[in-house]
C-alpha cells in the first residue's frame, strides 16, 4: 500500500498479534459440558414444577362435576343436566332417574363436594343454568322436582345443575 498520507501518531501503535487464549483443556471441555448440561436440567425442571403447580391450582378441583357427556350427542339434544345432593338423604340417583324417564339428558348425579371433597350441605334445592338460553328446560326440570328456583350462575360447569337440597323430597314417595 502507498504512503499518501504524511506519518501520524496512529502510524505508531502496535499491531495487535492475533489471539492471546490460553489453550482448553479437555478437563475444561467436560467442565463447560457439565455446567450447560446443569443449567438446562434446572430450567426444565422449573418449568416442569412450575406447570404441575399451576395444574393442581384449579380453583374448581373437587367442586365441579365432570362431565360423563356421550360422544355422540348432537346439537338438537336437549341439554347436559347434572344432579348434585346438597342434602343428607342421598336423593341425587332417585333424582336423576326421575328426570332421566322424564326425557332430560342426565349426564351425572353425584354428592356435592367442596375442593377438599368434602361433602357440603345446602337447605333450598336450587337449579343453576349456566345461560339463559336453557331458562325453558331448566323450569320445566323444576316442575318434575317440586319447582325449585331457577338461577343463573357461572358457578358450575354444565348447562342445568340441579342441586338437591335438604328441603327435597322425592315426588315419587
Amino acid at each position: 500500500m502507498a504512503k499518501k498520507f504524511p506519518i501520524d501518531e496512529f502510524d505508531s501503535a502496535t499491531v495487535h498479534g492475533g489471539r492471546h487464549r490460553a489453550r482448553r483443556t479437555a478437563k475444561d471441555r467436560v467442565l463447560e459440558w457439565i455446567r450447560i448440561f446443569v443449567a438446562a436440567a434446572l430450567v426444565a425442571g422449573l418449568g416442569y414444577g412450575t406447570l404441575k403447580f399451576v395444574e393442581n391450582s384449579s380453583v374448581f378441583d373437587g367442586y365441579l362435576p365432570s362431565s360423563n357427556a356421550s360422544a355422540d350427542a348432537n346439537l338438537s339434544a336437549k341439554p347436559g343436566v347434572q344432579v348434585l345432593d346438597g342434602g343428607d338423604k342421598n336423593l341425587a340417583g332417585d333424582a336423576g332417574r326421575l328426570l332421566k324417564d322424564s326425557g332430560f339428558n342426565v349426564t351425572e348425579t353425584a354428592i356435592l363436594v367442596d375442593a377438599n371433597n368434602k361433602r357440603v350441605k345446602i337447605k333450598t334445592t336450587v337449579v343453576t343454568i349456566t345461560d339463559e338460553l336453557f331458562r325453558a328446560d331448566a323450569e320445566a326440570i323444576a316442575a318434575n322436582i317440586g319447582n325449585p328456583e331457577v338461577v343463573v350462575s357461572p358457578e358450575f360447569a354444565g348447562p342445568i345443575t340441579v342441586v338437591l337440597g335438604a328441603n327435597y323430597k322425592n315426588p315419587t314417595n
